[in-house]
């Protein structure tokens, strides 16, 4: 049981941090930065979600967690380890993707909820810093870490890292100031047809960069999905528009105090 609390955190570690600075790297390296509207706001932001998320969801929730699997399943500690690993993979990830859709859907929804979730929206600008920049308390809703420790626990840890692998990367490629969506379908036309079918299934960077928009070329009420674009589209929440957007954030983003952002 040690080795797999070790070993998952280790492999976690590796992934988040890996993919999440590499596309950073690339985003400040190319100048980017430098034309968005509050680039020092953002950066602190991030770095709290950044320090705060395996301080308080992973260590907390998780934590939490996993005690209450010891006391309520004493002799089940690995007891799913001979499942084959595609089968508990499928599983993880579909479950952790539709508890995902509908907690974000709320979360729109639901004013007292929106509240814990406006931070990651009232950006100005959409980056892959974004993806960390949220209320710190918004973390405690999120079922990756209670997820995380049944796999822990029940002897699935590779198959849950390997779907926060495939989550994490999506989730950093459609946050990208990058549209490299709208410049691949201009260079090879000829995947229009496969890339309009895909897009309907995976959360492409035209489907969450208007997510976080407003206005004409908006949908911040809908697109929920962080990788199964699917439950969007079967829940009549979908919307891709195939364009640039043009306001990122939120109108009220400018009189928003950063204790009212951080801490609500």
């Amino acid at each position: 049981m040690e080795y797999n609390v070790d070993k998952v955190q280790a492999q976690l570690g590796a992934v988040v941090f890996s993919v999440f600075f590499i596309v950073y790297f690339f985003e400040l390296i190319s100048g980017r930065m430098k034309r968005f509207k509050r680039p020092l706001r953002d950066a602190a932001f991030s770095l709290v979600g950044l320090i705060g998320q395996p301080i308080v969801s992973g260590a907390l929730l998780g934590g939490a967690a996993g005690y209450l699997l010891i006391q309520l399943f004493p002799a089940a500690s690995l007891g799913l380890i001979d499942t084959p690993i595609w089968v508990a993979y499928l599983f993880l990830f579909i479950i952790k993707e539709f508890l995902h859709y509908w907690i974000h859907r709320m979360a729109h929804e639901w004013r007292w909820l929106w509240k814990l979730h406006r931070t990651h929206h009232s950006s100005m600008d959409l980056n892959v810093g974004v993806v960390y920049r949220y209320n710190v308390f918004w973390v405690l809703i999120l079922p990756q870490s209670w997820i995380g420790a049944f796999a822990v626990y029940f002897g699935q840890a590779d198959a849950f890292v390997a779907a926060i692998l495939v989550t994490f990367s999506v989730n950093v490629l459609t946050h990208s100031s990058f549209r490299w969506d709208l410049w691949l379908r201009k260079k090879l036309p000829f995947i229009n047809p496969a890339w309009n079918v895909m897009a309907k299934v995976i959360t492409t960077p035209d489907a969450h960069h208007v997510h976080h928009a407003y206005g004409k070329t908006g949908h911040p009420n809908g697109n929920y999905a962080i990788t199964l674009f699917i439950f969007d589209v079967l829940l009549g929440t979908a919307k891709l528009p195939n364009t640039k957007q043009q306001h990122y954030g939120l109108p009220i983003s400018p009189r928003l105090h950063w204790a009212e952002e951080l801490l609500w």
